[in-house]
């Protein structure tokens, strides 16, 4: 995956319609949510959100996996400000 810039963060921040990155759990659940909406079978459904949504996912994934390895749960939360309750659970697993 390419370096994520802070713009293609907050889109996908955005698309998918979340206030903070509590856990992964937290971003899945939020992704699968608007993925049955959007979905392109759905009534109302949109090809383009849906691709969207699916881009967004795969960008804050990336980004929550890489930063978990790289800091301890502190520089983690410093270096990352929109992750102000993270679940220390999800910081152990590293």
């Amino acid at each position: 995956m390419h370096q994520v810039s802070l713009e293609e963060f907050k889109k996908a921040v955005e698309s998918l319609e979340l206030l903070s990155l509590t856990s992964q759990e937290h971003v899945r659940k939020k992704y699968l949510k608007l993925s049955r909406k959007y979905h392109p079978d759905m009534e109302g459904g949109s090809t383009k959100k849906f691709q969207e949504i699916r881009e967004a996912y795969e960008i804050l994934v990336a980004y929550m996996e890489n930063f978990r390895f790289m800091f301890s749960e502190e520089e983690f939360k410093q270096q990352n400000p929109i992750l102000v309750n993270v679940e220390h659970s999800w910081l152990e697993g590293r």
